[in-house]
């Protein structure tokens, strides 16, 4: 009987660092950090196809970035419990991206792909899955804390600009947010994007 257990402890042990050692970095990244607050970014630099949830083909960056104006609103973990709420602020033309280019590899195929679809499903908002950071290296954004979102001003298909960064509430995505929260993040949101 004990050896039953110590070989699923083992295979526990096992399996946990096999995915350690296969759970890919992301692009970009290094344990360096540097000073990227100099750095331009523009249209050029932004990949130029993206995976829409909820559709089965890319879409190229000439097609998504139609308008003279178009607003970028990253959503790190927490934000993504906004996603489907921001129906009201389509005519804005405005777009999603979930970052969720830090959540470990295991999890991104098991849950979060899933998650995302889900949310998108009711949505008018095109929500972009940045699964491999490359959005998110292009605008040069470094900060992953989960309950942190920004939002950027792509002009004429020519320059990039951090235009607001706010906060929802830990445990957003888990246990959701009262009307009075959602309503007061929706309007933070809409204000900057004049």
């Amino acid at each position: 009987m004990a050896n039953i257990f110590k070989i699923a402890f083992l295979g526990i042990i096992g399996f946990g660092f096999l995915v350690y050692l296969t759970a890919p970095q992301a692009p970009g990244q290094s344990s360096k950090k540097q000073d990227d607050s100099n750095i331009k970014v523009t249209y050029a630099s932004l990949p130029w196809q993206y995976e829409i949830v909820g559709t089965k083909f890319y879409t190229k960056k000439d097609e998504l970035f139609k308008e003279q104006i178009t607003y970028v609103l990253v959503l790190n973990h927490e934000g993504l419990a906004i996603a489907n709420k921001l129906n009201s602020l389509a005519s804005k033309n405005l777009i999603l991206v979930a970052n969720i280019s830090n959540t470990p590899w295991l999890i991104k195929k098991l849950a979060v792909n899933g998650k995302l679809e889900s949310l998108a499903k009711d949505s008018k908002v095109p929500l972009i899955n940045d699964e491999e950071g490359k959005i998110v290296n292009a605008l040069k954004l470094n900060d992953n804390i989960s309950t942190k979102y920004f939002i950027y001003k792509i002009n004429n298909k020519k320059t990039v600009e951090k235009i607001a960064e706010g906060n929802i509430k830990e445990g957003a995505l888990e246990y959701g947010l009262n009307k009075e929260e959602l309503d007061k993040i929706i309007e933070e949101i809409s204000s900057k994007l004049q």
